[in-house]
C-alpha cells in the first residue's frame, strides 16, 4: 500500500510539472493526447507489477476524441488501435471516460488543467492503474 501512494505521488508530481504550462489551452480542448508514465497491475493472487506501460503490454500513448467518443492508442511496439467510449461525463476541468472493449471495462480521469490522468483497467483475474500526463490536441 505504501508503494502504491509513493507511485501516485511521484505520477502526480511528474504530470503537474510537465503539463502546467498548458492548463488554459487544454480546459477548452475537444481531444487529448496523452503519455502513460507509470503502471501497477495486480493479479487475482495478490502479485503486482509496477512500471512502464510496455511492461504489461499496455499502449503508451492514448488519444481521447470525447466528442466523437472514440479513444485511439498505440502500443510502444508501434500496435496501433482505436475503442469506443461509452460514457463521457464530469464536470468544470474534470473529464471522466468510461468504456469497455470485449470483456474488460475501462475508466479514465483526467484533469484538463493540469493534465493529470488517472485510470483503471479490469479484466479476468487482473487489474491495472494507470497514470499518465496529457496534452490537449
Amino acid at each position: 500500500m505504501k508503494l502504491t501512494y509513493q507511485i501516485i505521488s511521484a505520477g502526480m508530481m511528474y504530470a503537474a510539472s510537465a503539463v502546467s504550462a498548458a492548463g488554459q489551452q487544454a480546459a477548452e480542448a475537444s481531444s487529448m493526447l496523452c503519455a502513460l508514465t507509470n503502471t501497477v497491475s495486480c493479479d487475482n493472487d495478490g502479485e503486482c507489477l509496477e512500471g512502464p506501460a510496455t511492461a504489461v503490454n499496455l499502449p503508451v500513448f492514448m488519444l481521447f476524441h470525447p466528442d466523437k467518443k472514440v479513444v485511439e492508442s498505440a502500443t510502444g511496439g508501434g500496435e496501433r488501435r482505436s475503442s469506443p467510449i461509452a460514457s463521457v461525463g464530469g464536470e468544470g476541468d474534470l473529464l471522466v471516460l468510461l468504456g469497455s472493449e470485449g470483456t474488460s471495462g475501462w475508466s479514465i480521469r483526467i484533469d484538463k488543467a493540469s493534465g493529470i490522468l488517472t485510470g483503471s483497467i479490469v479484466t479476468e483475474g487482473v487489474g491495472y492503474l494507470i497514470f499518465g500526463s496529457c496534452l490537449p490536441r
